[in-house]
């Protein structure tokens, strides 16, 4: 199964609410919201879209760089949000401050569908290096609805370079110089790329195709800025 980064979704009023408070707040500063992009590495149309409440789901760890840039206490934003105990004035204990975070690569795109090439680097993407997200690991932006609904088109998919892809298991691949995203699938008739959208038929991996397996999928998230 496919995992999901930061799955709560803050409720509607309480990202309106939020989105107020710190439109108001950059708005009595006198900062714009390129400066405050700027000034804080957080992308001016993330900015906006959380000043009209628009951000699903609220990574706390954006709102301590909101926090700083607005020169304001970030706790004051987690109480908006709910990640603080009213009671206890703590952190609630699902919220772990302590994870180091680290910058990874986001490349242009693969394709979940026939096959597209190689692309560049676009960005960088910061991501919290726990878990499966320890190694090398970098990201990549979906073209294509083949792995639907596992993986949604315009996604963004995490990939750890890896030797192997278990079984049944997603990845990225390259066939005959296309990358792909395609679950992997070992059968007594050969290997198979397989796509999630059953609409899309397999891919035989033959012994003469020039086949380099890249890396195991190890999560997704849906690209808001695509919306």
């Amino acid at each position: 199964m496919v995992d999901k980064i930061n799955d709560y979704v803050v409720p509607e009023e309480i990202r309106k609410k939020l989105g107020i408070y710190i439109k108001e707040r950059r708005e009595k500063l006198g900062i714009g919201l390129n400066q405050i992009s700027v000034k804080t590495d957080v992308a001016s149309s993330l900015w906006s879209r959380l000043e009209n409440g628009k951000v699903l789901k609220i990574n706390p760890f954006l709102l301590k760089k909101i926090g700083e840039g607005l020169k304001i206490d970030y706790k004051e934003l987690y109480r908006i949000v709910g990640y603080l105990d009213e009671d206890k004035n703590e952190i609630k204990s699902n919220i772990d401050l302590e994870v180091a975070y680290k910058k990874i690569p986001l490349y242009a795109s693969i394709s979940a569908g026939y096959g597209a090439c190689e692309a560049d680097i676009v960005d960088f993407i910061a991501l919290p290096a726990v878990k499966h997200f320890t190694g090398d690991v970098f990201a990549i932006r979906v073209n294509g609805d083949s792995m639907e609904h596992t993986i949604e088109n315009h996604s963004i998919v995490f990939i750890k370079r890896d030797v192997e892809v278990p079984n049944k298991r997603i990845g990225a691949f390259l066939l005959n110089n296309e990358a792909l995203l395609k679950r992997y699938y070992v059968t007594e008739n050969g290997v198979f790329l397989r796509s999630d959208n059953r609409e899309y038929p397999d891919i035989k991996v033959r012994e003469y195709d020039d086949f380099i397996v890249v890396g195991r999928c190890v999560g997704s998230v849906i690209n808001e800025d695509d919306f």
